[in-house]
């Protein structure tokens, strides 16, 4: 069958909601494009149907079996769709060799098991807030076409005696039963050193659990942990990982990058090396909120272009909100 009709079958069934002879006709698209020996791109779209991201994640979020804290009976994980892609993104150079080398591997998975060896799935991310941590664990399952498993640390770390453990437990429990990329934000709320005076007995147990949970988990799914401190973190913890990945706040390079990614979609008259200037030492999030709130008031002001007196104001109040956040009130 010609690929045309092929494509107009898949979204025929699509609109008809008829999964059966959606998979049948997806079956025979990645068939097509192994015969053209596009393995790369007939494995994406094979694990892509695998996991049923949309369909699968609506289907586990209203199921019951979703994990839940047992008192309070809120969700431990949330199943996301990613969106964002590596275009979307700036890393640095040996940020953008690791991501490239950890998608390459999960790619090629079966060829290195077969030679006896395993992928990198267990990363760990650190950098200060706003850096593009969580950005990058979207990224990884966006591109690799699988669905983004959301740890909910609010609600895992409970007041319970031994109930934090068994969450965990069940998150860890969960993530086995299909592909994900498994994200842990804010790592550090359970990663902390078991020597660390100020904490009780509790958390070392909950440390000693999550370190035999890691240990044993085995899963076709790549597990992220990030955390803005590091320092914090456990010796022990480190070693359990394939690949560690810092993310630093941007460069002026990297800053004029982010300007014009962001500014791409909307006419502007900056001078970018100008403009980058006055942001040093802001974080990717803080540039992106700078140019989304630039493009709004040129919005709404009726304005047909991002000029640098309308992206100086933008500027000056985000200076204001960070030196709101840090306490005192004062721009810097």
């Amino acid at each position: 069958m010609a690929r045309g009709e092929l494509l107009r079958k898949l979204f025929q069934s699509h609109r008809r909601g008829n999964d059966e002879e959606f998979r049948s006709v997806a079956l025979r698209v990645i068939a097509e494009e192994e015969r053209k020996n596009n393995h790369r791109l007939a494995e994406d779209l094979k694990r892509i149907l695998e996991n049923g991201a949309r369909p699968a994640s609506a289907k586990r979020l209203s199921g019951t079996s979703v994990p839940r804290d047992e008192e309070r009976q809120t969700l431990l994980v949330d199943v996301r769709d990613p969106q964002r892609t590596l275009a979307e993104i700036v890393l640095t150079q040996s940020g953008s060799e690791v991501i490239g080398r950890v998608l390459r591997e999960y790619r090629q998975s079966e060829l290195l098991r077969a030679h006896g060896l395993q992928p990198a799935t267990k990363l760990l991310f650190c950098g200060p807030p706003g850096c593009g941590k969580t950005l990058c664990a979207e990224v990884i399952a966006s591109e690799l076409g699988l669905p983004l498993l959301y740890t909910r640390f609010d609600a895992v770390v409970s007041s319970y005696l031994g109930e934090t453990a068994a969450n965990l437990r069940k998150v860890f429990d969960y993530a086995s039963s299909g592909r994900w990329v498994v994200l842990f934000d804010e790592f550090d709320a359970i990663g902390k050193a078991r020597d660390d005076a100020s904490e009780h007995g509790e958390l070392k147990r909950v440390i000693n659990s999550f370190l035999q949970l890691l240990d044993s988990f085995v899963s076709p799914s790549i597990l992220v942990a990030a955390t803005n401190h590091e320092q914090l973190l456990d010796p022990a913890l480190w070693r359990r990982f394939d690949e560690v990945m810092m993310f630093p706040r941007p460069t002026i390079h990297d800053i004029r990058t982010l300007i014009r990614q962001k500014l791409r979609n909307f006419p502007q008259s900056l001078d970018i090396k100008e403009a980058a200037s006055k942001m040093r030492g802001m974080t990717h999030a803080d540039v992106e909120q700078v140019c989304l709130s630039a493009v709004k008031a040129a919005i709404l002001d009726e304005r047909d272009i991002v000029d640098s007196a309308l992206f100086a104001d933008a500027v000056a109040k985000q200076r204001t909100r960070l030196a709101m956040s840090e306490g005192d009130g004062r721009p810097r």
